[in-house]
């Protein structure tokens, strides 16, 4: 597949540069700028102890954080406080670590969870925007008078697949620009695609609908924008991309160019992607 598009997608790297360094570090996050994205998405969570961090762990969007896999000790994120989450060590050898161990052990001072406010005064530094998947109870409204105190409110946006979450974000923030769209940028995230999905981010008046990439084609690309939102995707984590490119489908790579371009054919207007510095090179190349 050659063809060309009109359009160039928005390139957002997936936790920042997740196979060239540890997800969700500040590390990565600058990482990600330098390898072309043009904003990166983080995921964050709010602590009993009032401090908000950047992890993604494992489990449901019920029991989110965990740490076994990750940091190998038993419970959630949520069950600790920041001065506890600083102890904590990554496990290098966990597969969805797409950086590999030896990135984990060479960049061994980097590694560790950094606080929200770290990651987003670096990002003010970068010029970049930051789309923050806000999980675990309690996170909107922290996370809303952070970024008001750093003066970013117009380079974060707030997405999450609990949309209670960003339905409370609008409900604060109503704000509209001049030309009538939402200052406050939300996103209703969605990991199967319901057939009354574009009414479920309307109810929660999100401003973006973030698509499964493998959920994603041309018709719902143009319902969502005919409904007035803009359209994003998603990659899984490298675990499941690993699953996707050896099961689901036999004529593009994982994340290689030839799938870029299959999603980029949707017309979608902005890609959460593993691997910023493909799309990155191949947007240049059009």
């Amino acid at each position: 597949m050659n063809t060309k598009h009109s359009h160039k997608p928005t390139v957002v790297g997936h936790r920042g540069a997740l196979y060239k360094s540890l997800e969700n570090t500040r590390h990565s996050v600058k990482l990600a700028v330098e390898h072309g994205a043009e904003q990166v998405e983080i995921d964050v969570f709010l602590l009993k102890c009032g401090e908000l961090v950047v992890f993604h762990g494992t489990g449901s969007d019920a029991k989110p954080g965990g740490l076994l896999e990750y940091c190998g000790v038993e419970g959630s994120i949520l069950d600790l406080t920041y001065k506890e989450v600083r102890k904590l060590k990554f496990n290098p050898h966990f597969d969805e670590f797409g950086c590999g161990p030896e990135i984990i052990e060479e960049l061994e001072s980097e590694c560790y969870i950094p606080t929200l406010f770290e990651v987003l005064t670096d990002a003010k530094d970068l010029g970049t925007t930051i789309k923050i998947e806000l999980k675990g109870p309690n996170t909107a409204e922290p996370v809303l008078n952070l970024v008001e105190r750093l003066g970013m409110v117009d380079k974060v946006h707030y997405s999450s697949f609990d949309h209670s979450q960003i339905k409370r974000i609008r409900e604060l923030r109503p704000d509209r620009l001049p030309d009538g769209t939402h200052r406050y940028k939300t996103g209703a995230l969605f990991n199967e695609c319901p057939e009354d999905f574009i009414q479920k981010a309307k109810e929660v008046d999100a401003s973006e609908v973030h698509l499964k990439y493998s959920t994603c084609t041309p018709e719902r690309v143009r319902m969502i924008h005919e409904a007035g939102m803009d359209s994003m995707i998603w990659m899984r984590g490298p675990r499941g991309m690993l699953h996707d490119s050896k099961y689901l489908f036999h004529n593009v790579g994982n994340e290689d160019e030839e799938m870029y371009r299959a999603i980029m054919s949707t017309g979608v207007k902005g890609m959460i992607v593993n691997r910023p510095d493909i799309l990155s090179r191949l947007l240049r190349s059009q």
